[in-house]
């Protein structure tokens, strides 16, 4: 019953999360000795950046004054 109890989607992170996220998965991908864990690393830091950015975006969206609709 308590998963029930809690949202479907966690909140998300501010964007230095997902920043710090993808350098992780760089640094762990120069330690790898494959190339497919290599190029799979470097995918994830990749979505991490874009995560990032995102987060980053809708911070400044909510910062963002309301627009005013001028009548003609």
């Amino acid at each position: 019953m308590r998963l029930m109890d809690q949202p479907a989607d966690p909140p998300p992170q501010p964007a230095e999360y997902y920043r710090r996220k993808a350098a992780e998965a760089r640094q762990t991908a120069e330690g790898a000795t494959t190339r497919a864990v290599k190029d799979r690393l470097h995918g994830l830091a990749c979505d991490f950046d874009r995560l990032a950015d995102a987060a980053d975006n809708a911070e400044q969206a909510a910062d963002a004054p309301p627009r005013v609709i001028r009548r003609r």
